[in-house]
């Protein structure tokens, strides 16, 4: 009799098995793909990937993803794991949860939606990232030596008020091992050079306001606060920030600075 119970358990985990492998085999990848490409692309945004596979327990992969909007390209990854919450069932929103690889980096989170047809704007995304390549985002991409670089971990959260519609977020960055080109000599110092450094910031009424930007290396130490507003095309977003810059050396200078213009072409006063 336990002989018999333990070959029916055996022959039920085959069972399981095969049908799993079956499923996986027999996957529409290109049809899902597609029409998730279609439903989750609009007016304002437009996802691209390589290819679509399963993932367990709920999920799907996606190879080589780009995520870009009608002015410039987001985010592309190489990776990315999403798995669909069964709470999601049970309240009015449906939530996703997300992991993957991208700019030589992880990141991992969840994001809450209207629905799974309507993705943007998201209810609300939390976002956890290690060891981001800063100067291989579409942001910062450029020559090299003239670009932003750098190995960034951090976490942002996002919300959106559904009643009246307005967004608020926070976003905390460390940063480690890199440097920030300036537009114009200072002193003879062209880049910031710096060792590790931390961003922090808050989204209120559409205003980014930076609480600090600082950053500290070998020769110069910066330290920024002020704002940002955010414009569609992220490159042409308004900067506001001023703070000082300390110079080491014989004789350490400390400057005042301000940053006005846009990321794409920033315009920087020393006093």
């Amino acid at each position: 009799m336990m002989f018999l119970k333990k070959k029916m358990v055996w022959f039920i985990g085959y069972g399981i098995l095969i049908t799993l492998v079956f499923l996986y085999l027999l996957f529409p990848g290109e049809l899902v793909k597609s029409r998730l490409e279609d439903s989750i692309s609009s007016g304002e945004l437009i996802i691209k990937s390589a290819s679509l596979h399963p993932a367990m327990p709920l999920g799907i992969k996606l190879k080589n993803v780009t995520l870009s909007s009608q002015e410039s390209v987001l985010f592309q990854g190489e990776l990315l794991d999403l798995q669909f919450n069964l709470l999601s069932l049970f309240r009015k929103n449906t939530y996703i949860g997300f992991s993957g690889l991208a700019y030589d980096g992880s990141f991992e989170g969840r994001a809450g939606l209207i629905a799974l047809t309507k993705v943007y704007p998201p209810v609300e995304v939390i976002l956890n990232f290690e060891n981001i390549e800063i100067g291989k985002h579409p942001l910062f991409k450029g020559d090299p030596g003239k670009v932003f670089t750098g190995k960034a971990s951090g976490t942002l959260t996002y919300l959106t008020n559904e009643a009246t519609k307005s967004a608020s977020g926070t976003i905390t960055l460390f940063l480690k091992k890199g440097f920030l080109p300036l537009a114009e000599p200072f002193l003879g110092v062209t880049k910031i050079d710096f060792d590790r450094g931390e961003l922090r910031a808050q989204l209120q009424n559409g205003i980014l306001k930076v609480e600090k930007i600082e950053t500290f290396g070998p020769q110069v130490n910066c330290f920024l606060k002020g704002e940002i507003t955010p414009a569609a095309d992220y490159k042409n977003s308004q900067l506001n920030l001023s703070g000082t810059v300390g110079i080491s050396g014989k004789d350490k200078v400390i400057v005042k600075v301000a940053i006005s213009g846009t990321p794409a072409n920033p315009q920087v006063r020393f006093n």
